[in-house]
Parts: C-alpha cells; structure tokens; sequence
C-alpha cells in the first residue's frame, strides 16, 4: 500500500491541495485535479531557467523531442498551456510560471527527502538546512550551532549563508527551511514571515585618527561625499546608501569600494583612511569611532524569516526555539 500526503497552499492568490506519493505528484487547484511526474516539474524548470528547449534538453540529458513530448503531456495533465515560445526564447505562461515557483520548491523538498532517508537507511540521523545572513553567521551563530548539535549528535546540520537577498529566494523555493538575518523590510516578500527577535544598530565609522573623528558636534554631508568610502556590496546596501546621500542634498561621494567581505570593510576603514557604515557589533574593539551624522544610526531588525504557508517540521521548530531563547532582548548582543 502506497501513502499519501496531502497539503493545502495558496499561491498568488491560487487555492491548491497537494497529494504526492513516491513518483507522482497530484494537485488540485479549485475544482480540477491533475497529476504530474516529477521528471516533467525538473524539465518544466530547465526549460524556464535556459529560456530555451535546445539548452533545457541538453541539461536534463534528453532529446529535444522526448523534451517535448514530456511538456505536451504535463500541459494536457494540467489543462492549461504552460510555455510561450518567442523569439527571444521560451517564457511561461501566467500559469506556466505558477507551477514552475511551486516546482522548483516541490522537486527540491524531494531531493532533501531523498536525502534525509538515505541518510537513515545508513544509520544516521536526518538533517536540516537553515540560512543565515552573514551578520549573525559571523558574530552569533557559532556557539547556537553547536549548542544544537550536541543536542542532536546524528542530524547533519547544512548551513547556507548569505545577504538576505540571497536567503529569500532559497526559501521561496524550498532550499532551506528558516533563515536567521538582518532583515531590511524592503527585501521581504509576500508569502514570508518575518519575527523578530532583537535590533541592532548601524552607524558610520571613521578611524580614531582620521580627521573627521576629532571633529565636535554633527558632521554635514558637504563632508561626508568628500572622504572615499567602502561598502558592502549588495542591493540594500546600495539603496540606503541612496537614501541617506539624497537625504543629505549634497550628491554622492566620488570614490566607493565595494566589497563582499565585512571584515575587509572594517580593515578599509581602521587602517586605509575609507568612511563606512556597519553594524556596532562588527566595531567593538576596533580603533574606529561612530561619527555623529543626521539620521544615524539606524535601527536594524535581526530575526527569523520562514514560508507563511508551509509549516516548518519539528526539526526546525527545535532550532527556531533555540533561537529564541538565544537571541532573545535579553541575551542577544545589542549595541
């Protein structure tokens, strides 16, 4: 006898219920039910992401007729046509692109099923992959982690970090479970939950020596655009930089660094003379000082982010708590 597990979700707005059972997958949306092969819901994915039959084929290793025929048969399933071709390449259809945002997260929640069973045939405990933006990845989340895993000596932990707008797509589609990060409002997305679990504070540091840093009372923008200045390099980054020099009225500085490392970004500014803006945490104890400029420091949210519609498994709600518990108003590290 083969079992069945049914789930309800919505998406953009659709109704759905979703029943799988080993190979196959049956949803039904409003009053029409279709069933759909996982295979077809990976070659529905490589066609979307090549924008192409040509390169979805060569990277499913199939012909591009077989190809084909595997996407008439999945449209005829659903009843609706999926794929537009063009001449700039092959787009989804409004309902094309709806089941390719569930499937990319239904054939990744296999893999990880996949995964986690063959892990426990070879005696060993299931796993669990979380995301975790590269604030608290650096400064926090060691010793959580390790708290966890002495509580759990046979799970394999898979830990994925990143800038939130790296994070927000892989639990969109099924990659990881929960994320734990900063979280700029501006990055989140429908569907998402945001709980928060502490603030921190994110101000603008110049070196102990530099000449702004012996200067009295607030410094105006006329000063800030004229210093080099060092920045992480991401798109929220970018547009409260935006934000803040516009604010200002006085344009925008004329030598930017951007990077992908936090600790080169403190480097820059402690030792080469680069204006920057960081989380407190990432300043203690280095030979920098928070200069006094209008709007600053801000206040940034840290906590967790998880899909509204998909309940996290126990494994996770474990994890969650601990988080909770750690990084609680209490415990967690505020500036």
């Amino acid at each position: 006898m083969v079992k069945t597990a049914t789930i309800d979700f919505s998406l953009q707005g659709h109704n759905f219920k979703l029943s799988s059972s080993r190979k196959f997958i049956s949803v039904r949306a409003a009053s029409k039910e279709f069933a759909m092969d996982l295979r077809q819901l990976r070659h529905l994915i490589a066609i979307v992401d090549q924008r192409s039959f040509s390169g979805a084929a060569k990277a499913v290793h199939l012909t591009q007729p077989a190809l084909t025929r595997s996407m008439n048969a999945l449209e005829q399933s659903v009843g609706d046509s999926l794929l537009i071709r063009k001449n700039n390449g092959v787009s989804p259809t409004a309902a094309g692109f709806i089941l390719y945002e569930y499937a990319k997260m239904l054939t990744a929640g296999a893999d990880n099923a996949r995964a986690e069973i063959a892990r426990l045939s070879q005696g060993l405990g299931g796993q669990i992959t979380i995301g975790v933006g590269t604030h608290m990845a650096e400064l926090m989340m060691s010793p959580i982690l390790a708290k966890f895993a002495s509580k759990q000596p046979n799970l394999s932990i898979n830990l994925r970090t990143g800038l939130i707008e790296d994070l927000v797509p892989m639990i969109m589609e099924g990659e990881v479970e929960l994320v734990a990060s900063m979280v700029p409002m501006d990055r989140m997305q429908k569907g998402l939950v945001f709980e928060r679990l502490f603030t921190t504070l994110t101000a603008i540091y110049a070196a102990s020596d530099h000449p702004l840093s012996r200067t009295g009372g607030q410094i105006g923008f006329d000063r800030l655009v004229r210093e080099p200045w060092v920045v992480l390099n991401s798109d929220h980054a970018d547009v409260s930089a935006r934000r803040m020099f516009s604010a200002g009225g006085c344009g925008f500085p004329k030598q930017i660094l951007r990077t992908d490392s936090i600790s080169m970004i403190r480097t820059m500014i402690e030792t080469e003379g680069y204006l920057g803006s960081l989380p407190a945490e990432y300043m203690k104890g280095s030979r920098t000082k928070a200069l006094d400029v209008p709007g600053m420091p801000l206040l940034r949210s840290c906590g967790l982010v998880y899909r509204a519609d998909v309940p996290l498994r126990p494994i996770a709600v474990e994890f969650a708590d601990l988080l909770r518990a750690e990084l609680s108003p209490v415990n967690a590290p505020l500036a």
